[in-house]
């Protein structure tokens, strides 16, 4: 398998090097780095929660969302990359706006970026680098404290940088729009993904026999999906109820183009049925009743989510980089996001191979 994702992550980069319409190629790079560096990140903050939270339901759980942050090294890499693209990307770089100046320039804006990324991704892999060292049960309390520390500063960190890659990377596409809520709303939508990624985590640890993992504490984790995928629709309707009723013209058109024209029509309605009107019934159902032992439709729906928002980053990044984009569905636009998923794999795997974060315990605790 390590050979498999390394040649479809040599064909990624191919695809995308060789690529004639740059705008499109950016476009899916852009979709793909926001996509699955919101799930790296968003794991160690998980951690970080239930560490806090003092979770004991399942110590297994809380190590495998750690195991994202392999991804961490990769992503700084192609955020520094980014800055090849930014004059196909962002409008702003060649017709500067007068009155956001200060604040949508170049130096500023990768400097924020990589500088904010850096101090995010190098407190995240302190913290689990004092989590993994955390004896089974607890250890001391001057551990506990320290541990508590790095997981504070990870959830500070993670909260600014998602926040800020949501106003950055995404709505500064358009400089003309924007919405104060949408930082907000970028990290509810990568933590949504990120409980859809354990889910199916949890669910795979089972069944090859890398963790034990009892039916419980993976309905818990459906749970935390539940309530994600509340909050994530919660916060679009928000934003949407608020530009809707106000009217302005320089607002609403960022709605209009992606829910009234085609082929963007299309994709807002897919991504609301699939990435939360089926999750939402099937997960009330699930959660009414005692913890099914067969995980199955719970894999399927985590699947929906993550394919759902990542549907939902190309819905907001592409019209605003074209006018006349169209749905990324080509072979170089699939080719450059199985080389993306490819290298997310290899870093888990890297880091799961070096690190052995998994710990195969029975259930304790509650």
């Amino acid at each position: 398998m390590t050979m498999l994702w390394g040649v479809l992550a040599l064909v990624g980069a191919a695809a995308f090097v060789t690529a004639s319409d740059w705008p499109r190629a950016w476009s899916i790079y852009l979709v793909n780095l926001v996509f699955w560096s919101g799930l790296a990140v968003t794991g160690p903050a998980i951690a970080a929660m239930m560490q806090l939270t003092e979770a004991r339901w399942s110590p297994s759980v809380r190590r495998l969302s750690l195991t994202t942050i392999g991804f961490l090294p990769v992503s700084f890499g192609l955020i520094v990359a980014l800055f090849a693209g930014r004059a196909v990307l962002y409008p702003w770089v060649t017709t500067p706006v007068p009155v956001k100046a200060a604040w949508l320039n170049v130096p500023f804006f990768f400097g924020r970026n990589v500088v904010l990324a850096l101090v995010c991704f190098a407190t995240c892999y302190a913290f689990a680098a004092a989590l993994l060292r955390e004896s089974v049960p607890p250890g001391d309390e001057r551990d506990r404290a320290h541990r508590n520390r790095l997981a504070v500063a990870v959830l500070f960190l993670w909260i600014v940088t998602v926040s800020l890659w949501g106003f950055d990377f995404v709505m500064a596409l358009d400089p003309i729009w924007y919405s104060g809520l949408f930082g907000g709303y970028f990290v509810v939508s990568s933590l949504y993904t990120a409980f859809c990624l354990l889910a199916i985590l949890t669910i795979r640890a089972n069944t090859r026999g890398i963790a034990s993992i009892p039916p419980a504490a993976v309905q818990d984790v459906a749970k935390l999906q539940f309530a994600m995928s509340i909050m994530w629709m919660y916060f679009f309707w928000s934003q949407y109820l608020v530009i809707w009723y106000g009217n302005v013209p320089v607002e609403t058109r960022f709605f209009v183009r992606r829910f009234f024209v085609q082929p963007w029509n299309t994709v807002a309605w897919f991504v609301l049925i699939v990435g939360w009107l089926i999750p939402f019934a099937y997960l009330l159902k699930r959660l009414t009743g005692r913890p099914p032992q067969r995980h199955g439709p719970l894999f399927i729906v985590a699947l929906f989510g993550l394919i759902a928002i990542f549907l939902e980053r190309v819905l907001v990044v592409f019209p605003s980089v074209s006018a006349q984009s169209r749905l990324p569905f080509g072979l170089r636009d699939l080719a450059i996001t199985v080389g993306f998923l490819s290298l997310f794999a290899l870093s888990r795997r890297w880091f799961m191979g070096r690190y052995k974060p998994v710990l195969n315990l029975p259930h304790t605790g509650h």
